[in-house]
């Protein structure tokens, strides 16, 4: 049997903007140093709500949770560039 190309992935899809608030950057800054914040909540909710919608099969909640990783990957970048200006 001849070997095959196996097919392109999918095209991933576009995201708009996270949902982290516009004063989460001061809040950070003022936070206690044990507290956790994560700007990605609604992401987050809404990807462990499809969870239990779907009897915790992950396959069906790809989308949300693609959503989740693209705004903790933007928020991450947001952090290193803040942390490189001096600023957090």
């Amino acid at each position: 049997m001849p070997l095959t190309k196996p097919p392109p992935p999918p095209p991933k899809p576009e995201f708009g903007e996270p949902s982290t608030p516009k004063d989460f950057n001061d809040n950070f800054k003022k936070k206690e140093l044990t507290k956790y914040m994560n700007p990605c909540a609604v992401e987050e909710k809404q990807s462990m709500k499809c969870l239990d919608d779907n009897n915790y099969d992950k396959r069906k909640c790809d989308y949300y949770f693609m959503q989740y990783k693209d705004c903790k990957k933007k928020w991450m970048e947001e952090r290193r560039r803040l942390r490189r200006a001096g600023q957090l």
